[in-house]
């Protein structure tokens, strides 16, 4: 039994990631593509670490995926928020418009005061 919820754990973790990875790649802009990868290293890694702890062999593998586990749960928040901050530093803005043939218009904000 625990061995199906792991193996269901693992496929719905590795979902996550592919919406993710397709959410890379249809946003527009840097922030919201910048979301999809923070949605990708929490929820997605996070239910794959799930499904492996379950998985695991020995107490010391589990204690080692938790580890990982903890650690990405800490640090991907504000690893998103470190490439934000430096990106609006750097004056990368928000797309402001779409057209109505859904095309990107290049049309970018400026710096923030």
């Amino acid at each position: 039994m625990i061995e199906i919820i792991g193996a269901t754990a693992l496929l719905v973790g590795a979902g996550i990631v592919l919406l993710g990875a397709v959410g890379l790649l249809r946003f527009p802009d840097f922030y919201c593509r910048l979301h999809s990868a923070g949605v990708i290293d929490t929820l997605g890694a996070g239910i794959t670490l799930f499904g492996l702890l379950l998985l695991a062999g020995s107490l010391l593998i589990a204690a080692k995926i938790l580890m990982i586990g903890i650690f990405i749960f800490f640090l991907s928040p504000v690893v998103a928020h470190a490439l934000a901050k430096s990106a609006r530093q750097a004056g990368i803005g928000v797309q402001q418009a779409v057209t109505k043939q859904g095309r990107n218009k290049q049309t970018w904000s400026g710096k923030s005061p």
